[in-house]
């Protein structure tokens, strides 16, 4: 583990910090993409005042950038509502949008790349019909194999931006394709979701408390970019110990919707990643009851490394790091596909990169 993860676990160990450390942890800081959960532990800890004065200077200005992009975000999903609403289609956010429109604990400082939205499988071809009469457009050049990767093998369409705005908004039926070693039936996600409300009147659906705890753990489970995994990790932390005190036993709760939706192996991963690198402190018996979820025991030691490698490396730029980014990389294809599928995506990829960029031709969605 390196100082940001020291950090996050025990935040008052910052005030033996000297100058070495703190040009230490603003680098991990910026590269998890962690600089305003940071100034929140700061200010939660009374620690403001031993914080060099530049350092709070670039925190709060990454904490304003995260406002601004917030806001940019939630104008995108009442947008994207409206024009749902009048189809007669049903809505679910996700992620880090859900975050927002639910209040929910990450909202004071989670930053967002895009938006995550959910309809129904059999609307979703409606849907996205909709979006695009409604000035939506892919958001990059999809060709005809493209185009069959999402619609088939995926649990999405091509990303789509409205052409007068910037905000990507990623258009899922389900938390994880249809291919994939796990296997989800999105109906039980559509029964336990709750409907929230925002002051302007914009309504949607966001998953039930256990559900956005598993989708977060699947997300981690098989994402192919891992930088800003360790911000998935404190969303995990935090989310966690917000419904711990909300949901009455929701400790049990977590662990009968893991079993209904399959996804034990990745609530392991998430659960044992958040102890170890963001101190989420657990019960005994609850973390006994995930432990059956864990692989052989050399493989668990395997991932182990691979994770805190790739998430906690004591410093920036370390080759192992990089093996270990790229190994992680190669998982998450496996985890997605497979073997038969993956070699063919693989070898279709390898041809394409190689391929005269004039050669590829755009196929409308």
């Amino acid at each position: 583990m390196n100082l940001l993860n020291c950090f996050l676990k025990d935040p008052v160990i910052a005030r033996d910090w000297g100058v070495g450390e703190w040009n230490c942890f603003l680098p991990l800081a910026r590269n998890a993409r962690l600089l305003g959960r940071s100034l929140a532990l700061f200010e939660q800890h009374d620690l403001l005042d031993i914080v060099p004065q530049r350092l709070i200077d670039q925190l709060r200005g990454a904490l304003a950038q995260t406002r601004y992009v917030q806001v940019q975000a939630l104008r995108e999903l009442r947008q994207v509502a409206r024009v749902l609403e009048h189809e007669g289609t049903d809505l679910m956010a996700l992620k880090g949008v859900a975050y927002l429109v639910a209040d929910l604990p990450p909202r004071g400082w989670r930053n967002l790349s895009d938006i995550d939205l959910m309809v129904p499988e059999e609307d979703i071809a409606d849907a996205e019909r909709a979006l695009l009469r409604a000035g939506w457009q892919p958001s990059g050049e999809f060709d005809a194999y493209d185009q069959h990767y999402y619609r088939a093998w995926m649990h999405e369409v091509p990303p789509l931006v409205h052409h007068n705005r910037e905000t990507e908004v990623d258009l899922h039926h389900n938390l994880a394709p249809p291919v994939s070693r796990i296997r989800i039936d999105a109906n039980h996600l559509w029964d336990e979701a709750r409907t929230v409300s925002d002051p302007y009147g914009l309504t949607v659906k966001v998953l039930g408390p256990a559900d956005m705890l598993l989708h977060n753990a699947v997300h981690l489970y098989m994402n192919d970019e891992l930088r800003g995994g360790l911000r998935d990790v404190m969303d995990f932390r935090d989310l966690f110990e917000h419904f711990i005190d909300q949901e009455a036993g929701f400790e049990d709760q977590l662990l009968k919707r893991a079993e209904v939706l399959g996804c034990g192996r990745p609530l392991y991963y998430a659960v044992s990643t958040a102890q170890r690198l963001a101190g989420l402190r657990l019960s005994v018996d609850f973390v006994r009851a995930v432990q059956r979820y864990a692989p052989v025991s050399a493989v668990a030691h395997f991932m182990t490394w691979l994770i805190e490698q790739a998430l906690a490396p004591s410093r920036l730029g370390l080759r192992r790091s990089a093996v270990a980014h790229q190994l992680l990389f190669i998982r998450s294809h496996w985890v997605r596909m497979p073997l038969p599928m993956l070699l063919r995506h693989l070898w279709r990829k390898a041809l394409k990169s190689k391929a005269p960029t004039s050669s590829i031709q755009e196929t409308p969605g």
